[in-house]
């Protein structure tokens, strides 16, 4: 009798697939499926960075893939609270590019606003359909460990007490396991603007593409990955 388990794993971008086949295995009765759901939100992560006592930032590029499922309006609490401006942007070049543009504009008028340069594909309230489902399957967790960021309250999704019976935690009873940071990295300061990432006293040197240490070079997308590929290791 085997068992199939899914690994539910990234921001909310990929957490509606997981609840569509979470739901269709509910209706067909599947009862040897289960989801091992470890999806993270990024509002309550954008608030444990900006409470940080080191914060050396002035501004947000918002994430894409993201805001494509919950929209810009999330992030206005992060230009009235605190003033920065942000701008959800594309992948392109010339989104960057634009992005950055609207950023600097932003600064010129004395505006802390949120803009949608992504507009093609983000709608401003995010996508309905996703956003129902997300509320159907899912429910926060109270807390959530992040590498480099300690333990944020709710910045983590698990299944809601209605699909309960799918969650591979409780089924096999499966033991939380903490894994600490690696002592020489400093993904959370390059995280805070603290540092640059080529600052870092591993970078370039035990932490690279091919052997990342922390999240910051393992991930392609990461601030570190992105100096290393193309920064030439210089100090900007």
């Amino acid at each position: 009798d085997t068992q199939d388990a899914l690994l539910g794993i990234g921001f909310v971008t990929t957490a509606p697939t997981a609840a569509q086949t979470g739901m269709r295995a509910a209706k067909e009765r599947i009862e040897n499926f289960s989801v091992f759901c470890k999806h993270v939100t990024i509002i309550p992560a954008n608030k444990a960075i900006l409470d940080s006592p080191d914060l050396r930032l002035d501004a947000f590029i918002g994430p894409g893939h993201v805001s494509t499922v919950i929209g810009c309006r999330p992030y206005e609490w992060i230009t009235r609270d605190f003033g920065m401006p942000l701008v959800c942007a594309g992948f392109e070049p010339l989104d960057l590019l634009q992005s950055v543009y609207m950023i600097m504009k932003q600064f010129s008028e004395g505006r802390a606003e949120v803009e949608n340069q992504y507009s093609r594909i983000v709608q401003y309230d995010g996508n309905p359909v996703a956003l129902k489902i997300l509320a159907d399957v899912f429910a926060l967790r109270p807390f959530f460990e992040w590498r480099g960021l300690g333990s944020i309250a709710h910045s983590a999704l698990q299944l809601s007490p209605k699909y309960a019976h799918f969650d591979a935690e409780l089924r096999y009873d499966l033991p939380g396991v903490r894994v600490a940071d690696p002592k020489a990295c400093q993904c959370g300061e390059v995280l805070t603007g603290v540092l640059k990432p080529c600052e870092c006293k591993v970078f370039g040197t035990a932490c690279t593409p091919e052997t990342p240490i922390g999240t910051c070079m393992v991930s392609s997308e990461g601030a570190c990955a992105a100096y290393y590929n193309y920064g030439q290791y210089a100090k900007q």
